[in-house]
């Protein structure tokens, strides 16, 4: 697959946006953390973190819908499951941005690690934004089988 994924990360996100048919939320944001990712070799985390964000979308799904969906057994499960999920997903956007420069990590820390209203509102949008990539790369994936 990585034969297929470009590598500068504006025209990455451009082929996500067109894929998607959606501007990207975060954009940004996005890029520093890819480039993050390719500089210090760490797409497989990169790519497992846009696995989590799906998950954490789709669980979100779930939550919102709450006690209406009979396939949900136990929303205390779920949450759980969400919080633990969340808690890696911010470990790992840490570990890749670990070697940007200070007032970039400052950045995600203030404005997406915090657990306040904005800070949970912004990294949905973020997550979200990585459920998109996820979304795309699944795409490549069958396009290269093809």
């Amino acid at each position: 697959m990585d034969n297929k994924i470009n590598y500068n990360a504006s025209e990455f996100f451009i082929e996500v946006e067109k894929f998607s048919k959606q501007l990207l939320n975060r954009k940004a944001e996005m890029i520093v953390i890819y480039d993050a990712a390719i500089d210090s070799n760490q797409m497989n985390i990169f790519r497992d973190l846009c696995f989590i964000a799906k998950y954490l979308i789709g669980m979100m799904r779930v939550l919102k819908e709450g006690g209406n969906n009979p396939q949900v057994n136990s929303l205390d499960h779920v949450k759980k499951d969400f919080s633990s999920n969340l808690t890696k997903a911010i470990n790992q956007i840490r570990q890749i941005i670990v070697d940007v420069d200070e007032s970039q990590k400052k950045y995600f820390e203030e404005e997406f690690f915090l657990r306040s209203y904005t800070g949970l509102t912004n990294l949905n949008e973020l997550l979200a934004d990585l459920e998109s990539v996820k979304l795309y790369l699944n795409y490549i994936k069958r396009e290269k089988k093809n």
